[in-house]
Protein backbone atom coordinates (compact mmCIF):
# COMPACT_ATOMS: atom_id res chain seq x y z
CA UNK A 1 0.00 0.00 0.00
CA UNK A 2 1.07 3.50 -0.27
CA UNK A 3 1.18 5.45 2.76
CA UNK A 4 -2.13 7.23 1.41
CA UNK A 5 -3.48 3.95 0.66
CA UNK A 6 -2.74 2.76 4.33
CA UNK A 7 -3.49 5.91 5.98
CA UNK A 8 -7.72 5.73 4.23
CA UNK A 9 -7.95 2.60 5.08
CA UNK A 10 -7.42 3.07 8.45
CA UNK A 11 -9.80 5.62 8.64
CA UNK A 12 -12.42 3.37 7.09
CA UNK A 13 -11.38 0.84 9.37
CA UNK A 14 -10.85 -1.87 6.65
CA UNK A 15 -8.09 -4.15 6.86
CA UNK A 16 -4.28 -2.75 6.34
CA UNK A 17 -0.76 -4.06 5.47
CA UNK A 18 0.51 -3.12 8.58
CA UNK A 19 -0.09 -0.12 11.39
CA UNK A 20 -0.22 3.49 10.23
CA UNK A 21 1.87 5.64 11.83
CA UNK A 22 2.25 9.68 12.41
CA UNK A 23 3.76 12.18 14.98
CA UNK A 24 3.41 16.03 15.48
CA UNK A 25 6.74 17.35 14.98
CA UNK A 26 6.07 19.67 12.33
CA UNK A 27 6.04 22.70 14.23
CA UNK A 28 8.61 24.90 15.74
CA UNK A 29 7.82 24.32 19.84
CA UNK A 30 9.22 20.52 18.55
CA UNK A 31 11.69 21.00 15.93
CA UNK A 32 13.31 24.31 17.43
CA UNK A 33 14.58 21.90 19.87
CA UNK A 34 16.28 19.54 17.79
CA UNK A 35 19.66 19.46 15.94
CA UNK A 36 19.56 21.87 13.01
CA UNK A 37 19.60 19.10 10.07
CA UNK A 38 15.78 18.77 11.08
CA UNK A 39 15.04 21.45 11.60
CA UNK A 40 16.43 22.52 8.26
CA UNK A 41 14.33 19.79 6.86
CA UNK A 42 11.11 20.82 4.77
CA UNK A 43 7.96 19.32 6.28
CA UNK A 44 7.40 16.49 3.05
CA UNK A 45 11.36 15.85 3.42
CA UNK A 46 11.34 15.05 7.18
CA UNK A 47 7.58 13.19 6.55
CA UNK A 48 9.79 11.09 4.24
CA UNK A 49 12.84 10.25 6.23
CA UNK A 50 10.75 9.30 9.06
CA UNK A 51 8.91 6.94 6.74
CA UNK A 52 5.70 8.65 8.27
CA UNK A 53 2.18 7.94 6.66
CA UNK A 54 1.67 11.39 6.95
CA UNK A 55 -0.92 13.81 8.11
CA UNK A 56 -0.30 17.19 6.24
CA UNK A 57 -2.34 20.28 6.82
CA UNK A 58 -4.15 22.72 3.95
CA UNK A 59 -5.50 25.80 4.01
CA UNK A 60 -8.93 27.06 1.90
CA UNK A 61 -8.61 30.42 0.59
CA UNK A 62 -11.77 31.86 2.35
CA UNK A 63 -12.19 35.77 2.83
CA UNK A 64 -14.07 37.04 6.20
CA UNK A 65 -15.76 40.61 5.66
CA UNK A 66 -17.75 42.26 8.61
CA UNK A 67 -18.87 46.08 8.37
CA UNK A 68 -20.01 45.82 11.88
CA UNK A 69 -16.54 45.50 13.56
CA UNK A 70 -13.34 47.27 13.51
CA UNK A 71 -10.81 45.42 14.52
CA UNK A 72 -6.83 46.60 15.97
CA UNK A 73 -4.27 44.79 17.30
CA UNK A 74 -1.19 46.21 19.19
CA UNK A 75 1.52 44.09 19.88
CA UNK A 76 4.26 44.81 22.67
CA UNK A 77 7.18 43.27 25.10
CA UNK A 78 5.42 39.77 24.78
CA UNK A 79 1.73 40.91 24.88
CA UNK A 80 -0.90 41.16 22.33
CA UNK A 81 -4.20 43.37 22.61
CA UNK A 82 -6.95 43.05 20.33
CA UNK A 83 -9.51 45.38 20.59
CA UNK A 84 -13.06 44.91 18.13
CA UNK A 85 -15.41 47.78 17.76
CA UNK A 86 -19.03 47.14 17.62
CA UNK A 87 -22.27 48.83 17.48
CA UNK A 88 -22.89 47.50 21.20
CA UNK A 89 -19.34 48.07 22.63
CA UNK A 90 -15.78 47.34 21.99
CA UNK A 91 -14.44 44.22 23.30
CA UNK A 92 -11.03 43.49 24.04
CA UNK A 93 -8.80 40.47 24.26
CA UNK A 94 -5.00 40.12 25.77
CA UNK A 95 -2.64 37.27 25.22
CA UNK A 96 0.39 36.19 26.62
CA UNK A 97 3.30 34.94 23.95
CA UNK A 98 4.68 31.59 25.36
CA UNK A 99 8.28 31.05 24.45
CA UNK A 100 8.02 26.99 25.18
CA UNK A 101 5.01 26.30 23.04
CA UNK A 102 5.56 29.42 20.66
CA UNK A 103 1.78 30.05 20.60
CA UNK A 104 0.07 33.21 21.93
CA UNK A 105 -2.30 32.40 24.91
CA UNK A 106 -5.43 34.38 26.40
CA UNK A 107 -4.72 36.51 30.18
CA UNK A 108 -7.69 38.10 29.45
CA UNK A 109 -11.19 37.30 27.59
CA UNK A 110 -13.28 39.38 25.55
CA UNK A 111 -16.44 38.87 26.88
CA UNK A 112 -16.40 40.30 30.73
CA UNK A 113 -19.99 41.39 31.42
CA UNK A 114 -23.30 41.04 30.71
CA UNK A 115 -23.39 44.24 28.17
CA UNK A 116 -20.51 42.27 26.23
CA UNK A 117 -22.57 39.79 24.94
CA UNK A 118 -24.98 42.20 23.06
CA UNK A 119 -21.52 42.83 21.24
CA UNK A 120 -20.24 39.86 20.72
CA UNK A 121 -23.02 38.94 18.48
CA UNK A 122 -21.71 41.34 15.94
CA UNK A 123 -18.37 39.08 15.71
CA UNK A 124 -21.01 36.23 14.53
CA UNK A 125 -24.01 37.36 13.16
CA UNK A 126 -21.95 40.60 10.76
CA UNK A 127 -19.43 37.67 9.33
CA UNK A 128 -19.87 36.95 5.84
CA UNK A 129 -17.33 34.88 3.53
CA UNK A 130 -16.17 33.75 0.86
CA UNK A 131 -13.61 31.68 -0.91
CA UNK A 132 -11.08 32.64 -3.19
CA UNK A 133 -11.63 31.92 -7.29
CA UNK A 134 -8.64 30.28 -7.45
CA UNK A 135 -9.06 28.25 -3.95
CA UNK A 136 -9.63 24.78 -5.68
CA UNK A 137 -6.34 25.17 -8.09
CA UNK A 138 -4.52 25.65 -4.73
CA UNK A 139 -5.80 22.94 -3.04
CA UNK A 140 -4.98 20.62 -5.90
CA UNK A 141 -1.28 21.80 -5.95
CA UNK A 142 -1.18 21.11 -2.44
CA UNK A 143 -2.40 17.53 -2.53
CA UNK A 144 -0.05 17.04 -5.44
CA UNK A 145 2.99 18.16 -3.55
CA UNK A 146 1.80 15.71 -0.57
CA UNK A 147 0.87 13.03 -3.45
CA UNK A 148 0.99 9.29 -2.11
CA UNK A 149 2.54 10.32 1.42
CA UNK A 150 -0.55 10.74 2.81
CA UNK A 151 -4.05 12.36 3.24
CA UNK A 152 -4.23 16.41 3.87
CA UNK A 153 -6.62 17.63 6.12
CA UNK A 154 -7.92 21.75 6.88
CA UNK A 155 -9.37 23.32 9.73
CA UNK A 156 -13.20 24.31 10.14
CA UNK A 157 -12.77 26.39 13.13
CA UNK A 158 -14.55 25.05 16.55
CA UNK A 159 -18.23 24.78 18.32
CA UNK A 160 -19.77 27.49 19.92
CA UNK A 161 -19.41 26.03 23.60
CA UNK A 162 -15.73 25.03 23.08
CA UNK A 163 -15.45 28.27 21.56
CA UNK A 164 -16.66 30.33 24.55
CA UNK A 165 -14.66 27.99 26.58
CA UNK A 166 -11.11 28.78 25.22
CA UNK A 167 -11.75 31.72 23.90
CA UNK A 168 -14.09 34.15 24.75
CA UNK A 169 -15.29 33.55 28.01
CA UNK A 170 -13.02 31.42 29.75
CA UNK A 171 -14.19 27.82 31.79
CA UNK A 172 -15.42 29.33 34.90
CA UNK A 173 -17.30 32.68 33.13
CA UNK A 174 -19.17 30.55 30.62
CA UNK A 175 -20.93 28.29 33.35
CA UNK A 176 -21.68 31.44 35.67
CA UNK A 177 -22.61 33.28 32.26
CA UNK A 178 -24.94 30.22 30.62
CA UNK A 179 -26.48 30.21 34.53
CA UNK A 180 -27.18 33.90 34.73
CA UNK A 181 -27.95 35.43 31.61
CA UNK A 182 -29.30 31.88 29.93
CA UNK A 183 -31.70 33.77 26.80
CA UNK A 184 -28.77 36.16 25.95
CA UNK A 185 -26.07 33.08 25.77
CA UNK A 186 -28.69 31.07 24.08
CA UNK A 187 -28.90 33.79 21.61
CA UNK A 188 -25.11 34.01 21.50
CA UNK A 189 -24.57 30.57 20.77
CA UNK A 190 -27.27 29.70 18.22
CA UNK A 191 -25.90 33.02 16.64
CA UNK A 192 -22.74 31.23 16.26
CA UNK A 193 -23.19 28.38 15.26
CA UNK A 194 -25.01 29.44 11.76
CA UNK A 195 -21.70 31.16 11.40
CA UNK A 196 -19.75 28.29 11.37
CA UNK A 197 -22.77 27.14 9.03
CA UNK A 198 -21.98 30.13 6.79
CA UNK A 199 -18.19 29.31 6.90
CA UNK A 200 -18.79 25.43 5.82
CA UNK A 201 -20.88 26.97 3.04
CA UNK A 202 -18.48 29.17 1.79
CA UNK A 203 -15.20 26.69 1.93
CA UNK A 204 -16.77 23.59 0.92
CA UNK A 205 -17.46 23.94 -2.57
CA UNK A 206 -14.08 25.69 -2.93
CA UNK A 207 -11.69 22.65 -0.41
CA UNK A 208 -10.12 20.60 -2.43
CA UNK A 209 -9.23 18.33 0.20
CA UNK A 210 -11.54 14.94 1.36
CA UNK A 211 -10.81 15.56 5.45
CA UNK A 212 -12.61 18.89 7.44
CA UNK A 213 -11.30 18.93 10.82
CA UNK A 214 -13.34 21.15 13.85
CA UNK A 215 -10.68 21.86 16.51
CA UNK A 216 -12.64 20.70 19.32
CA UNK A 217 -9.96 20.09 22.29
CA UNK A 218 -13.41 18.85 24.14
CA UNK A 219 -12.76 16.70 27.24
CA UNK A 220 -15.09 16.23 30.62
CA UNK A 221 -12.24 17.95 32.47
CA UNK A 222 -14.19 21.04 30.60
CA UNK A 223 -17.74 19.75 30.48
CA UNK A 224 -19.80 17.09 31.79
CA UNK A 225 -21.41 14.24 29.32
CA UNK A 226 -25.18 16.44 30.09
CA UNK A 227 -23.56 19.67 29.11
CA UNK A 228 -21.86 17.90 25.82
CA UNK A 229 -25.42 16.67 24.99
CA UNK A 230 -27.29 19.20 25.50
CA UNK A 231 -25.03 22.41 23.69
CA UNK A 232 -22.32 20.26 21.00
CA UNK A 233 -23.66 17.31 20.01
CA UNK A 234 -26.15 18.71 17.98
CA UNK A 235 -23.70 21.29 16.26
CA UNK A 236 -21.04 18.67 15.50
CA UNK A 237 -24.00 16.69 14.03
CA UNK A 238 -25.35 19.66 11.63
CA UNK A 239 -21.44 20.26 10.78
CA UNK A 240 -21.08 16.37 9.61
CA UNK A 241 -23.71 16.38 8.13
CA UNK A 242 -23.14 19.57 5.74
CA UNK A 243 -19.79 18.08 5.26
CA UNK A 244 -21.31 14.89 4.21
CA UNK A 245 -23.10 16.49 1.79
CA UNK A 246 -20.34 17.88 -0.23
CA UNK A 247 -18.33 14.21 -0.41
CA UNK A 248 -16.03 14.83 2.15
CA UNK A 249 -15.15 13.40 5.95
CA UNK A 250 -15.98 15.44 9.17
CA UNK A 251 -12.82 14.59 11.85
CA UNK A 252 -12.89 15.75 15.37
CA UNK A 253 -10.12 16.74 16.84
CA UNK A 254 -10.85 16.25 20.56
CA UNK A 255 -7.39 15.39 22.91
CA UNK A 256 -8.73 15.57 26.57
CA UNK A 257 -10.64 12.91 28.53
CA UNK A 258 -13.57 11.52 26.12
CA UNK A 259 -14.35 8.15 27.74
CA UNK A 260 -17.76 9.05 29.13
CA UNK A 261 -18.45 10.60 25.92
CA UNK A 262 -17.49 7.66 23.49
CA UNK A 263 -20.80 5.89 22.66
CA UNK A 264 -22.58 9.77 21.68
CA UNK A 265 -19.21 10.38 19.67
CA UNK A 266 -19.47 7.46 18.31
CA UNK A 267 -23.01 8.24 16.66
CA UNK A 268 -21.99 11.46 15.38
CA UNK A 269 -21.52 11.49 11.25
CA UNK A 270 -17.80 12.04 12.21
CA UNK A 271 -14.74 9.80 10.03
CA UNK A 272 -12.30 9.85 13.05
CA UNK A 273 -11.18 11.42 16.49
CA UNK A 274 -8.05 13.10 15.98
CA UNK A 275 -5.75 13.20 19.09
CA UNK A 276 -7.33 10.12 20.67
CA UNK A 277 -5.19 10.38 23.63
CA UNK A 278 -3.87 7.49 26.22
CA UNK A 279 -3.44 8.05 29.97
CA UNK A 280 -2.21 9.71 31.99
CA UNK A 281 -2.92 12.87 29.51
CA UNK A 282 -6.03 11.39 28.50
CA UNK A 283 -8.43 8.91 29.93
CA UNK A 284 -9.15 6.61 26.67
CA UNK A 285 -7.13 3.92 25.45
CA UNK A 286 -7.42 1.44 22.58
CA UNK A 287 -9.58 -0.69 24.42
CA UNK A 288 -12.01 2.08 24.94
CA UNK A 289 -12.09 2.91 21.41
CA UNK A 290 -13.19 -0.54 20.14
CA UNK A 291 -15.38 -1.03 22.94
CA UNK A 292 -17.41 1.99 23.28
CA UNK A 293 -16.86 3.54 19.81
CA UNK A 294 -15.72 0.45 17.25
CA UNK A 295 -17.21 2.57 14.07
CA UNK A 296 -15.17 5.86 14.87
CA UNK A 297 -12.04 5.59 13.74
CA UNK A 298 -8.52 7.09 15.66
CA UNK A 299 -5.75 9.51 14.79
CA UNK A 300 -4.08 8.84 18.08
CA UNK A 301 -3.83 6.12 20.30
CA UNK A 302 -0.47 7.76 22.65
CA UNK A 303 0.38 10.42 24.96
CA UNK A 304 3.39 12.71 24.78
CA UNK A 305 4.55 11.29 28.46
CA UNK A 306 5.03 7.76 26.80
CA UNK A 307 7.78 9.39 24.20
CA UNK A 308 9.91 10.34 27.20
CA UNK A 309 10.54 6.85 27.80
CA UNK A 310 13.40 4.55 26.61
CA UNK A 311 12.42 3.03 22.81
CA UNK A 312 11.87 -0.23 24.66
CA UNK A 313 9.41 0.98 26.84
CA UNK A 314 7.41 2.62 24.35
CA UNK A 315 7.25 -0.03 21.71
CA UNK A 316 6.08 -2.50 25.32
CA UNK A 317 3.50 -0.34 25.81
CA UNK A 318 2.09 0.11 22.42
CA UNK A 319 1.78 -3.63 22.14
CA UNK A 320 0.45 -4.04 25.39
CA UNK A 321 -2.50 -1.45 24.30
CA UNK A 322 -3.26 -2.64 20.81
CA UNK A 323 -3.37 -6.54 22.30
CA UNK A 324 -6.04 -5.20 24.90
CA UNK A 325 -7.90 -3.25 22.17
CA UNK A 326 -8.23 -7.17 19.97
CA UNK A 327 -7.86 -5.60 16.55
CA UNK A 328 -5.83 -3.00 14.53
CA UNK A 329 -8.58 -1.81 12.37
CA UNK A 330 -9.69 1.77 12.90
CA UNK A 331 -6.82 2.96 13.97
CA UNK A 332 -3.39 5.39 13.02
CA UNK A 333 -1.24 5.42 15.71
CA UNK A 334 0.31 8.58 16.33
CA UNK A 335 1.66 10.93 19.02
CA UNK A 336 -2.15 12.35 19.76
CA UNK A 337 -0.48 15.60 20.88
CA UNK A 338 2.44 17.56 19.80
CA UNK A 339 5.71 15.49 20.42
CA UNK A 340 7.54 16.61 23.90
CA UNK A 341 11.21 18.21 22.52
CA UNK A 342 12.95 16.13 25.16
CA UNK A 343 12.02 13.29 22.39
CA UNK A 344 14.96 13.58 20.11
CA UNK A 345 13.95 12.56 16.22
CA UNK A 346 16.22 9.26 16.30
CA UNK A 347 14.22 7.60 19.17
CA UNK A 348 10.56 8.57 17.23
CA UNK A 349 12.66 6.89 13.98
CA UNK A 350 13.48 3.94 16.17
CA UNK A 351 9.85 3.39 17.17
CA UNK A 352 8.86 3.58 13.88
CA UNK A 353 11.19 0.52 12.55
CA UNK A 354 9.90 -1.83 15.37
CA UNK A 355 6.31 -0.95 14.61
CA UNK A 356 6.92 -1.86 11.36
Amino acid sequence: MTRKERFERALRCQEVDRLPFWVKIFGESYLAFQEERYGSMGELELADYLDLDHMAGGGVAVACTNPRVERSVEQTNGYRTIRETTPDGTLTTVERSDPASRAWHPIEFPIKTRADLRAARHLFDGNRFEAAPDALARGAERLRQVGDRGIVMTAMGISPLMNLIQHLLGPDATYFFLNDFPDEMSELIALMHEERLRYLRAMLPACAYDYICSVENTSTTLLSPAIFERYCWRHLNDYGRLIREHGKSHVLHMCGHLKALLPRIGELPALAIEAFTRPPVGNTTLADRARLCPRTSIIGGTSAVLWLQPVEAICETIQRDLAEAGTLRGVVLTSAGVMPPACPIERIRQVRERLK
